[in-house]
């Protein structure tokens, strides 16, 4: 069955990047006017965040800066604490201001998992974060678990860097990643991850989307879509 709207929660973080919200809400309220939409202030003390949050009808939450090694998975916790502490809805999407809802889900799982664009380094799986979502009984075992509260999250390296290329955001730019840290949790919890075909989220390189084969893209920072991107 389609998704009702009110099955939906969408969730933001924004760092100084408020210039990309009004494109990307203005989308996404065209999509989806009944949805839940949060819009977490991660250490960005800007005014205009509330500002925001209101005119589109969301929710708005100003915090510290979590999206920092140190935090390690706190990022991810206090996602699921704002979802959890009013919810009536089915999927938390988790989605960045340069995330694109150009039309509405057909389909969602019907079963217990984490779902998007499914990348890879090495032997770790995880969802790509411009559109990571999630069941709701998976955001409840999460927040429940304390699993992104462990403090070995936060060493450097953390246990989710298995290689060279996932040791550069960490170790050289003192960053987490959402990305890799679920992707470690739905590892070593034995949660299902589906590549959902109507998310097509990418690091980099803009989708083509001309005939809305997805539901929502990943990233539109650079410019229009790169041809024949896959």
């Amino acid at each position: 069955m389609k998704p009702a709207q009110t099955d939906l929660t969408f969730y933001l973080n924004v760092y100084y990047d408020v210039d990309l919200l009004l494109e990307c809400l203005t989308q996404f309220r065209t999509v989806y006017p009944q949805s839940r939409l949060i819009l977490r202030a991660d250490g960005d003390p800007n005014p205009a965040i509330a500002e925001i949050a209101q005119e589109y009808n969301g929710e708005y939450h100003y915090g510290e800066r979590l999206f920092i090694i140190e935090k390690g998975g706190q990022i991810v916790h206090e996602m699921l604490r704002i979802f959890l502490a009013n919810n009536e809805t089915r999927y938390l999407f988790k989605i960045d201001p340069d995330t694109r809802v150009v039309r509405s889900f057909n389909q969602l799982p019907d079963i217990s998992c984490v779902f998007g664009t499914v990348q890879h380094q090495g032997e770790l799986f995880s969802i790509q974060g411009g559109c990571l979502g999630m069941t709701l009984d998976i955001a409840q075992k999460f927040y429940q678990s304390d699993f992104f509260m462990d403090g070995a999250l936060a060493e450097r390296p953390p246990p989710w860097v298995l290689n060279q290329k996932l040791a550069r955001r960490p170790m050289q730019l003192g960053l987490t990643s959402i990305d890799w840290t679920v992707g470690w949790a739905c590892k070593m919890m034995n949660i299902k991850l589906v590549d959902w075909p109507e998310i097509r989220s990418e690091w980099k390189i803009t989708p083509e989307n001309d005939d809305l084969r997805y539901a929502v893209t990943h990233p539109h920072k650079l410019g229009p879509p790169i041809h024949e991107a896959k």
